[in-house]
This record gives structure tokens, C-alpha cells and sequence, in this order.
């Protein structure tokens, strides 16, 4: 008990700034560039010392991967998500920010063309032919990633299944399995493809490149945002205005660590930075490049983080064609039929 109480003290003393260290270095990129970032704790107070020690692991957990994972997302996008959080955290109302990240963002139903009924993946009624239609929108969190693959991976299994919508509005997100999302998509044995209506960006747009076929539903809808950018941020004045005075001590066999945010911070030289950030975008370039059918050319537009309405897009093969929801779940029915023609000829 004395030992929680002096853990106690320290936190409400310090706004968890002893209980938690900061990423003090972040990487960013504006919409219509990719975001990439690990976002420090820099409003935790005395209200969340308190809330902390009675909320969820899990809470905790999906906090911690907010702050500090890596992202793809319009910049607009993620300053709304931290109005949200931020004074729920501060406030030590954590009972919000378990609500807001609990919250199950991905929703799946399976479908047949011109039936209204909908059904669940697992339902015994779930007819022959289904078309299982996953909502894919607003910001894409790491577990939703994983959730998407899940839904994925169990119609892939399901022999009613014919394949899978992608019902796309989304600016992107933390990057956490993209990869490993888009390869579950480009390698799937049944047809999976995205039905976008709105904007389909950054994160959204790595793995929905890699789908068999790419509708979107207006003129106004938005696509691309690949490209990275870093947003360095010093927080020595931070501390030293709540008092605390920050010294790292590193030993001489550990002389590498932290070496591409203490280049900055000490000498402003940004190489190991830009080295780094240039791995991520030449992973994300190339993905797009081999899904879309296109040659890599670093002077092009679409691999320098521009977005395009969907004329231009449609024009230059980003995407297929103008339709709606049912016409994706049409085309998904309709290729088990072509596949089976194809076989006869």
C-alpha cells in the first residue's frame, strides 16, 4: 500500500511525466500527404493520474498506441481526434476516451444483389453467393486493421462467401499491419473490392490499391496522399516550465540509440531523419506503383503525396469506374460466373 501511494504521489506531483516518458520527437505529414507519427503525451494531468488506475489494460493499451504509433492520416483529421481525447484526458474523464476508443468502427454484414435482407457472416441462413460488405470509415486504428483482416480471413474461409466490399470514407490512420492488410487483399483466392464515396486516403489508400477493382460514387470523392513528412518538436522548454529538468544519460555501447532524434536536437542535422522517412515512403510508393500498374517515378505526382477528385483519377487509372454499392456487390457476384466461363473456353 505504501509503495502504491508513493507511486500515487509521483503522478499527480508530476502529471504521469515520471510514470510515462515521452516520445519527445514526432513525424507528420499534412493531407494531402501521408501522416507517419509518433505523437507525444503533452497534456496528461492530474485529473488522468487519477482516472488512470481504474481504467482497462486494454484503454491503456489503445492510448498508448495513439500517442505513439505510426501514421497515415490527414493532418485536419488527427488534430479533431486530439480535440476529442485531450481534454478527457486532462480532465481525467477517461470514461469518454474508453467510450471513444472502444467504439467498433468496423462493421460487416453480408449481401446478394437485389435483396434487401441483410445477414451476419456467421448466420446458417446466410445464402449461397453472399457478398460480405465491410465499412471502412473515418480513421483507421491498428485494431481495426486487425479486424479488417479477421473479417477478411473468415470469408475467405466461408464457402458461401463469393467475395468481399470495401464500403471506403477514410483519411487514412496509424499504419500498424497496413502491409500486412494489403497483402491479404492482393493475394486473395476470391474477388475483394472497394467501393469508395468520399475520400479514400493516406493508410486507406495503401491497402484499397491493392483491391481487384476500385469504384468510387461522386466527383467530389478524393484519392492518392502518398508521401511522408516530419514534424520535429523539442521539449526541453516543456519540462523546464513544469519544473522538471531532463538529462538523458546514454552508455558508450548504446552510443546509436535514440541517434536520429539527438542528431536534431543537438547538431540540427536531419540525415538519419530523412533516411528513415525515406524507407517508409519508398515501401508505400512501391506498393502503390505495382497495384495501380504504374512505373515508379519519383517525379510524379501521385508518389509526392497529391490527392485527386475522381475524374482525374478515373483518367489516369487510379480507379475503374463511376458506380454505387450495389454495383460492387454485382460485380463481385458476377465473377465467379466469368471465372467459370473462362474455365469452359
Amino acid at each position: 500500500m505504501k509503495r502504491e501511494s508513493v507511486l500515487f504521489q509521483a503522478a499527480r506531483k508530476h502529471h504521469l511525466n515520471l510514470l510515462f516518458p515521452l516520445f519527445r520527437a514526432n513525424t507528420s505529414a499534412s493531407y494531402p500527404v501521408s501522416r507517419f507519427i509518433s505523437r507525444p503525451i503533452t497534456v496528461l494531468s492530474k485529473g488522468f493520474a487519477k482516472g488512470f488506475f481504474c481504467i482497462k489494460k486494454e484503454t491503456v493499451d489503445k492510448i498508448q498506441q495513439f500517442f505513439f504509433d505510426k501514421w497515415a492520416i490527414e493532418e485536419r483529421r488527427y488534430h479533431q481526434l486530439l480535440s476529442i481525447l485531450l481534454p478527457g484526458l486532462k480532465n481525467g474523464n477517461l470514461a469518454s476516451v474508453e467510450q471513444y476508443l472502444g467504439a467498433k468502427r468496423i462493421e460487416a454484414y453480408a449481401a446478394v444483389p437485389y435483396v434487401a435482407d441483410r445477414w451476419e457472416l456467421d448466420d446458417a441462413s446466410l445464402p449461397q453467393g453472399a457478398v460480405v460488405v465491410l465499412t471502412c470509415e473515418g480513421v483507421l486504428y491498428s485494431w481495426e486493421t486487425y479486424r479488417l483482416e479477421r473479417y477478411i480471413s473468415a470469408a475467405m474461409a466461408n464457402d458461401r462467401i463469393s467475395g468481399v466490399v470495401l464500403f471506403v470514407n477514410g483519411p487514412g490512420g496509424m499504419i500498424t499491419r497496413v502491409d500486412v492488410l494489403e497483402k491479404l487483399i492482393r493475394q486473395s483466392p476470391k474477388p475483394i473490392v472497394a467501393y469508395i464515396t468520399g475520400v479514400c486516403a493516406s493508410a486507406h489508400f495503401w491497402f484499397v490499391s491493392a483491391c481487384a477493382r476500385r469504384f468510387v460514387s461522386s466527383p467530389m470523392d478524393e484519392i492518392g496522399s502518398c508521401g511522408v513528412v516530419y514534424t520535429f518538436q523539442s521539449f526541453k522548454e516543456y519540462y523546464a516550465q513544469m519544473g522538471i529538468e531532463i538529462e538523458d544519460i546514454y552508455p558508450d555501447s548504446a552510443d546509436l540509440k535514440n541517434r536520429a532524434y539527438r542528431d536534431k536536437e543537438e547538431k540540427q542535422d536531419d540525415t538519419l531523419i530523412k533516411e528513415n522517412l525515406s524507407f517508409y515512403h519508398h515501401l508505400f510508393a512501391q506498393t502503390i506503383a505495382r497495384n495501380l500498374g504504374v512505373k515508379y517515378d519519383a517525379q510524379d505526382p501521385l508518389f509526392r503525396g497529391q490527392t485527386f477528385f475522381a475524374d482525374t483519377a478515373l483518367a489516369k487509372g487510379y480507379v475503374d469506374a463511376y458506380g454505387s454499392l450495389e454495383d460492387a456487390i454485382l460485380w463481385v457476384s458476377a465473377q465467379k460466373t466469368v471465372k467459370r466461363a473462362n474455365k469452359m473456353i
